[in-house]
């Protein structure tokens, strides 16, 4: 009976029975600077519901989400999006939009309609009546918070300096009239040299 009733909650939440507790690290605590715990040679998944980042297997990677990694060729962690071959595309930086679903949640719609409901209750009210689903905007800090921004997807590759903004699940690159590279400035985006 007892092993019936483990296997029933293992079904219904897969993620509060874990093999390897000890290696959640608390997102908060978790900068572009700071490796808060973080092993360098690992990929990581932000778990919206407890604000933790969880290790995840290469193959494991779902492409189009967006995962935490070691950014070698800048010497911080970025935010990237998997691509179809397992790898990991674009450095994130500060401005970037995504949305909450490409974060590989866990759980069912209701479920993460609770969790939203509870952090951001004017927010999820906005979006119940307007019908938008959350976007999560990165901060300087490479933090995600939610809020109203904007619909459409875009990332700032913080290696390239480039833009990118999704229309139907296509990326676009966004230029400007001197090229197509961008700078931050007092948190927006300004032409670059």
């Amino acid at each position: 009976m007892r092993w019936a009733l483990l296997l029933i909650v293992a079904a219904i939440c897969p993620g509060h029975l874990r093999a390897d507790d000890t290696q959640m690290i608390k997102a908060s605590e978790a900068t572009a600077d700071q490796d808060a715990g973080r092993d360098r040679g690992r990929v990581y998944r932000l778990d919206l519901a407890s604000e933790t980042l969880e290790p995840v297997p290469s193959q494991s990677l779902r492409p189009g989400h967006v995962y935490s990694r070691f950014d070698s060729a800048n010497g911080r962690w970025a935010w990237s999006k998997a691509d179809a071959t397992g790898g990991l595309r674009y450095a994130m930086g500060e401005g970037t939009v995504q949305p909450a679903r490409m974060f590989d949640l866990r759980g069912t719609d209701a479920e993460r309609q609770r969790i939203l409901e509870e952090r951001a209750p004017e927010l999820a009210r906005l979006l119940t009546i307007q019908g938008a689903r959350p976007m999560l905007k990165l901060d300087a800090t490479g933090r995600w918070g939610i809020g109203p921004t904007p619909s459409v997807s875009s990332v700032y590759d913080t290696s390239t300096r480039e833009r990118w903004e999704w229309h139907a699940d296509e990326p676009s690159r966004v230029t400007h009239v001197g090229g197509r590279r961008w700078d931050v400035v007092d948190g927006r985006f300004v032409p670059g040299g």
